[in-house]
Parts: C-alpha cells; sequence; structure tokens
C-alpha cells in the first residue's frame, strides 16, 4: 500500500500535507509489520511510534535547495547500507541522441564519466535495471533482475564497465507522476545489504525526495535553450573542459563559458543540470591553479609557480570555474571547497 501510495501522490501537494500523509500511511504499514511479531501491543494498548527520524529527514529534505543537497541527504542515509551514489530521471525516448538523455536527469552523484559513458553508448536502452523498473515500479535489488535476465553482450559490457565505477550491486525503482510521467530511481554500492523492512523504507525516503527534487526543478526550461546553450550544458556535464567543447564545436573558449553562463541561469538552480550531483571533476593542472588561486595568486603568479604560461595557467582556472558552475575566482574557491574538490 505505501508503494502505491508513493508512487501516485508525491507531486503537486504542499511537502506539509505530502508529509503528513506519507507519515499516517508509514504508520499503518509498521502497526501492521509490528502487530504481526507481537510487539505493539503493551498492557492491552497500541504503542505509539515515534517518528523522529522519519520526521528528522523529512526537514532535512526540505532544507534542500539545489539537486546536490538532496542527493547529499539521501547518500546520508543510503550509505549505511553499502549505496553511495543515486541517479533518477525520466525516461527519454527511444533514440533519443545522448544529449537529450542527459536532459532527462532529475537527481543524479553519478561519476561525470560513467554518466558521459553511459549515455554516450545509449545503455539506458540495453540496461535491465531500468527496463525492469519501468515495467514493476517496486524496489528490488539490482541483482534479484540480473538473475532472471539472459544479458546480451552489450548488457554485460555495461554491467562490467559499471563496476569500474564502484556500482556493482544497488537497488532499483520508479514513481509516476500526477502527469503520468514515469521516474525511475536508482542506487547504487558494492555491498548492498538490504532486508525487505529496510527496501521499503528507502522507498518511501526516496519518492518524498524525488518530490521535493521535481518542486524545486519546477517548469524544466531545459527545451528552451538554445541550441549551442544546449551543447555545450550537456557537454559540460559530461565532464569536457571548455577546450575540449570549444574544439568539439567549432567556437571559441569565450563563447563556450558565455553559453554555459546563460543555460544555467535559464534553468536555474533548482534544476539537475544547473549543476549535475556529485564533485565536478577537475584536472591535476586545473585543481593546482585553483589551490593556488585560493591564497590570492594571480594568473601569472601561478604560471610562475608551476612552470607554465600564464595564458595556460589562465585556461586552467576559467576550465574550473566552469565546471563549478562559479561566476568568478572567488566563487569557484568557495564551490570548490563546499564539493570537497579543495581541502
Amino acid at each position: 500500500m505505501l508503494k502505491v501510495f508513493c508512487a501516485q501522490s508525491f507531486v503537486g501537494r504542499s511537502l506539509t500535507s505530502l508529509y503528513s500523509s506519507f507519515t499516517a500511511v508509514y504508520s499503518r504499514q509498521m502497526t501492521r509489520e509490528n502487530s504481526a511479531r507481537g510487539t505493539v501491543r503493551r498492557r492491552g494498548r497500541i504503542h505509539m511510534f515515534d517518528f523522529g527520524r522519519t520526521r528528522a529527514f523529512v526537514q532535512q529534505i526540505q532544507k534542500a535547495r539545489s539537486p546536490l543537497a538532496i542527493c547529499n541527504t539521501l547518500i546520508s542515509f543510503t550509505e549505511n547500507y553499502g549505496l553511495h551514489a543515486v541517479c533518477a530521471g525520466t525516461l527519454p525516448a527511444k533514440g533519443s541522441t545522448a544529449g537529450d538523455q542527459v536532459g532527462h536527469i532529475v537527481l543524479s552523484s553519478w561519476p561525470a564519466e560513467w554518466i558521459d559513458r553511459y549515455v554516450s553508448c545509449n545503455y539506458i536502452f540495453h540496461d535491465p535495471i531500468v527496463d525492469h523498473a519501468r515495467q514493476s515500479g517496486n524496489a528490488i535489488l539490482w541483482r534479484d533482475i540480473l538473475k532472471k535476465h539472459d544479458a546480451s553482450r552489450k548488457t554485460s559490457k555495461f554491467l562490467s564497465e559499471a563496476r569500474e565505477f564502484k556500482l556493482a550491486d544497488g537497488i532499483a525503482m520508479s514513481f509516476t507522476t500526477l502527469e503520468g510521467t514515469q521516474v525511475v530511481m536508482s542506487f547504487g554500492g558494492e555491498q548492498v545489504e538490504l532486508s525487505p523492512s529496510e527496501m521499503q523504507m528507502l522507498s518511501f525516503a526516496s519518492s518524498y525526495a524525488i518530490g521535493h527534487a521535481l518542486s524545486l526543478r519546477g517548469k524544466d526550461r531545459f527545451a528552451e535553450l538554445e541550441r549551442l546553450e544546449k551543447e555545450c550544458l550537456q557537454l559540460a556535464i559530461r565532464g569536457r573542459s571548455v577546450t575540449e567543447i570549444a574544439e568539439r564545436l567549432g567556437v571559441t573558449e569565450d563563447e563556450v563559458s558565455d553559453k554555459i553562463r546563460r543555460a544555467r541561469q535559464k534553468i536555474g538552480p533548482g534544476h539537475a543540470l544547473y549543476r549535475q550531483g556529485g564533485a565536478p571533476r577537475l584536472t591535476p593542472r586545473e585543481k593546482e591553479c585553483l589551490q593556488w588561486a585560493a591564497f590570492g595568486k594571480s594568473e601569472w603568479e601561478v604560471s610562475q609557480i608551476l612552470g607554465i604560461s600564464e595564458h595556460t595557467a589562465e585556461k586552467h582556472l576559467l576550465n574550473a570555474k566552469t565546471k563549478l558552475g562559479a561566476s568568478n575566482r572567488v566563487h569557484a574557491v568557495a564551490e570548490a571547497i563546499r564539493c570537497g574538490v579543495l581541502d
């Protein structure tokens, strides 16, 4: 009952009323489960549950003002079960380009390199985990899905590559919004241990997080971006540097930075693509330059310290600033420290 309620009712309602409804349903379900074990009746009276942990989690999600913050709250809960990464999104149409697939992300803390490989190889159309979650909806362990699946050559390759990113097992589920849009959600890790009741708890937490992520997202303005804005943003999210994007699209690096900045302004910080979940992937040189910039060094001083040209130092700092979604160097340093890129 809880799963059906979550799947159909988490979008389009106030967070307060949603929390009250969730708590009521969760209370009824847990009462039934514990009654079966004879643990809730004490001296002939029903024991009242303390929902302090649920209330604290809901309040944390409510305070989140970005997809990254929601991911961090979720992972702080799921890492107790061996799940260290999460990705959720709507389903793209068959044959969608890699860039369009990225546009469907609602939440993600997958590594940028894995996101890039996943969409570049169109793995979403060969992923048995996504396919099962789409059809069933119920929370299920990856290993239980794979036991019933005859892996094709491409599927086997996909699973092998996922393990390179410490995504060997996990749990998948899906939810349906009031508009009828399906959102598939998947958590991954290396050694995952979840009981059936813990899977239900995770489904409860996930549905609330998805509802809040969609409320932050507001109207999806991704489709309204100019073609070049969309292409630059998609490639940046997939871990490409400003230089790589400029070379690929045949434009200047300044144009790339400007298009990414404009795209992020248009979609707003509530959109998962404003800065895709997880710490941005800086190159060792970009990180070095940013570290010296944090000490107040100019581009010329950084170039002298690292034995590179001033132009190269400037380029590395520009790349770092773009990947961090920052408007200037001070902002970039602050974001890098907040994301854990700089200690």
